[in-house]
């Protein structure tokens, strides 16, 4: 609330924050979900001659200047993955044009917001309503509200807000800024995410390479959703097999073989360049034809005055000029170790599950059995950051796992969704 204004939010969920340094009273804060819609009115003073409603999310990112890191920027950064905006024009209440308000959007994802603001002479009230909506590319995750972590070398933000701003009647007054924070959950229904996932019954297998060929065959097995909460664990298994059978290589490697399995995230954010408009690009090419003729009739001319040598350079400097090319340029981007650990050997050897029909396996059965098996769950956590994909800002997990046999490695590296 300000004198000027009253803001009044609606939604599903609210989140009180206790006292802090930069806010000395406790707040509520309006909380809703990636499919939730942020809607509210506004009450305005009858000096208030137009406003601004705004509804962004930003991604912040700051560095430890300790930790230096070469071919870096350092310092925080900011991206504004998501913004709409909302402009509401207010007459006098005593002239005409009072009677009606315009209500425009623009988003940053190329969506208005989906409803007309409504006029009310006597409270001058005004409703508005913000849709996160959906990315209009496949596989984009709109990410949830994060605070930034101090144990961590870069600290990773991601906050909304809303923010109104008002031009008062009077051009001599100065205008009125009220700003809200909003905080986006993943999920906010009854059921949670975070809660005992399914039983994962289905399983992928990938192969480990190795850039040279070796006797052994390595895989690693995972769930086949690679779709993990940050408060579940990762599950997998390691088999290797030798080629051909060797007892006693499967021996040397069930021992001696080093494991090592992590986790990692990446976070990276796109600094979107810009990109010549189609009128532009014709309008270059408009002027580059009009130079061609004005080129060619001065090509007579000179004809007679120098040499062919000397008009083939002068063609050659005319048509060598092209457009220039523009791309999404990377503005930062960093790894995290999310988990890390390393084991020796290989503890078991695989086994059939019991089964009604038979008793025992066959003699084949047991045979097409790897000949090593290494079984282990990673813990993930809450306070990680989710994937996202959006408005280019990228966080994706990696799991990595290698076997070193000597002087031979194999590896893998998978592609995890965190939800």
């Amino acid at each position: 609330r300000s004198p000027e204004f009253e803001v009044l939010v609606y939604s599903p969920q609210v989140n009180v924050e206790p006292l802090s340094f930069s806010w000395p009273t406790s707040r509520t804060l309006p909380v809703y979900g990636v499919h939730d819609s942020v809607s509210g009115k506004i009450i305005i003073d009858p000096s208030c001659r137009s406003g601004r409603l705004v509804i962004s999310g930003a991604f912040s990112t700051q560095r430890d200047p300790e930790k230096f890191v070469p071919n870096r920027r350092l310092g925080r950064q900011k991206q504004i993955f998501l913004l709409a905006s909302t402009v509401i024009q207010v007459a006098d209440l005593g002239s005409v044009s009072s009677r009606k308000s315009i209500f425009t959007g623009r988003s940053r994802n190329g969506r208005a917001p989906s409803t007309l603001s409504l006029f009310e002479r006597e409270t001058r009230t005004f409703p508005f309503k913000f849709d996160f909506g959906q990315s209009q590319k496949s596989g984009e995750i709109l990410p949830a509200t994060v605070t930034p972590s101090p144990s961590k070398s870069t600290a990773i933000e991601v906050s909304y807000q809303l923010t109104v701003v008002w031009e008062p009647l009077k051009l001599t007054q100065e205008p009125s800024l009220l700003t809200i924070p909003v905080i986006v959950q993943v999920d906010t229904d009854l059921h949670s995410l975070d809660g005992p996932p399914e039983s994962q019954d289905s399983w992928i297998e990938i192969p480990l390479r190795s850039p040279r060929p070796v006797p052994v065959q390595c895989a690693v097995t995972l769930p086949s959703s690679l779709t993990f909460s940050r408060t579940s664990s990762i599950p997998f298994f390691v088999v290797f097999t030798t080629t051909p059978r060797s007892p006693n290589l499967a021996r040397e490697i069930a021992a001696d073989a080093s494991i090592s399995v992590s986790v990692s995230s990446q976070i990276c954010v796109t600094e979107a360049t810009a990109i010549p408009t189609a009128s532009a690009t014709d309008s270059v090419l408009s002027n580059r034809s009009l130079e061609s003729r004005h080129s060619r009739f001065k090509t007579k001319i000179i004809r007679r005055l120098r040499s062919n040598a000397s008009v083939a350079s002068f063609q050659s400097t005319e048509s060598h000029n092209p457009l220039p090319v523009s791309s999404p340029r990377p503005a930062f981007c960093d790894i995290q170790t999310v988990y890390t650990g390393i084991s020796i050997g290989f503890p078991k050897r695989p086994r059939h599950r019991a089964s009604d029909k038979k008793t025992h396996p066959s003699l084949e059965e047991h045979r097409s059995l790897p000949d090593g098996l290494y079984k282990g769950k990673i813990p993930l956590n809450r306070e990680i950051l989710a994937s996202i994909n959006w408005g280019g800002i990228s966080v994706k997990y990696f799991f990595e796992v290698s076997v070193l046999m000597g002087q031979d490695e194999l590896r893998a590296k998978i592609l995890l969704q965190i939800i």
